[in-house]
C-alpha cells in the first residue's frame, strides 16, 4: 500500500476548540483534573504518531491545482474507470492505482470488511501525480523510493468532510502521507459522530493543516 494526497475543505477551518470552555456549556461544570489530564495525554499519544512538513510552494501548489482541476474535468466527462470515481454529497474521492470498498458499499459492515477492487478496476497513478508529487516526497525522505501504489484525491466542497476512521490496516501499508491544496483546513482526531439527527463530539487533537503540507500517519 502507499499513501494518498487529499484535497482539503476549500474553506478555513473554525478555530481549535476550547475544551473547557466547551465543557462548561454543555454540561454547566469544569472537567476535573483527572479527566483533564487524561485528555492531554490522548492527545499526546495522537501527535507522538504524527508528523508534518512544509513541502510544496505557493507556485507547485498552484500547478498541481491545475492538475487536480483537469482530474474533475474528465471524471465529469465519464473518462475513468467506473470504480475511480466515488461520488457522495460534498465530496468526490478519485481512486487511482488502487481502489477499495468502504462505508455503506460493504455487504457486511465494520472494520475488517473492506476489500480491494480487482487490479485494473480503477485508473493508473498518473505521471504528473509521480512527477509533482511521489518525486518530491522520496527527495525529502517522507517515503521510501517505489512505496507508492496507491494515490487517492478527496475533492470536499464547503462544508464537507469525511467522517472518523482508521485507514483500514489490512490494506494500507504505513506511513499514510496526506497532501493538502486549494486552502488551509484542519484534521480531527477522536471525533464521535451521531448521525440522526447529526452530531460530533469535540475532537481529541485539532490538527491544523495548511496549504501544500505534507501530513504523515504513522
Amino acid at each position: 500500500g502507499g499513501g494518498g494526497g487529499g484535497l482539503p475543505p476549500r474553506e478555513p477551518p473554525e478555530p481549535p476548540y476550547d475544551r473547557k470552555r466547551r465543557h462548561q456549556e454543555d454540561s454547566g461544570s469544569e472537567p476535573s483534573d483527572y479527566e483533564e489530564q487524561k485528555e492531554e495525554e490522548e492527545a499526546r499519544k495522537v501527535k507522538s504518531g504524527i508528523r508534518q512538513l512544509r513541502l510544496f510552494s505557493a507556485e507547485e501548489c498552484a500547478k498541481i491545482e491545475a492538475r487536480i482541476q483537469d482530474v474533475v474535468s474528465r471524471a465529469e466527462k465519464g473518462l475513468y474507470k467506473e470504480h475511480t470515481v466515488d461520488r457522495a454529497p460534498l465530496r468526490n474521492k478519485y481512486f487511482f492505482g488502487e481502489g477499495y470498498t468502504y462505508g455503506s458499499q460493504l455487504q457486511r459492515r465494520g472494520p475488517g470488511q473492506e476489500r480491494l477492487y480487482p487490479r485494473g478496476e480503477v485508473d493508473a497513478i498518473p505521471e504528473w501525480v509521480h512527477d509533482l508529487v511521489i518525486r518530491k516526497l522520496v527527495e525529502h525522505r517522507v517515503i521510501p523510493e517505489g512505496f507508492v501504489n496507491s494515490a487517492v484525491i478527496n475533492d470536499y466542497q464547503p462544508g464537507g468532510c469525511i467522517v472518523s476512521h482508521v485507514d483500514p490496516i489490512h490494506i494500507f501499508e504505513r506511513p499514510i502521507v496526506s497532501v493538502s491544496f486549494f486552502s488551509d483546513s484542519a484534521l480531527c482526531f477522536g471525533c464521535k459522530f451521531q448521525f440522526k439527527p447529526i452530531r460530533v463530539s469535540e475532537p481529541v487533537l485539532f490538527l491544523p493543516v495548511k496549504r501544500g503540507s505534507v501530513t504523515v500517519l504513522r
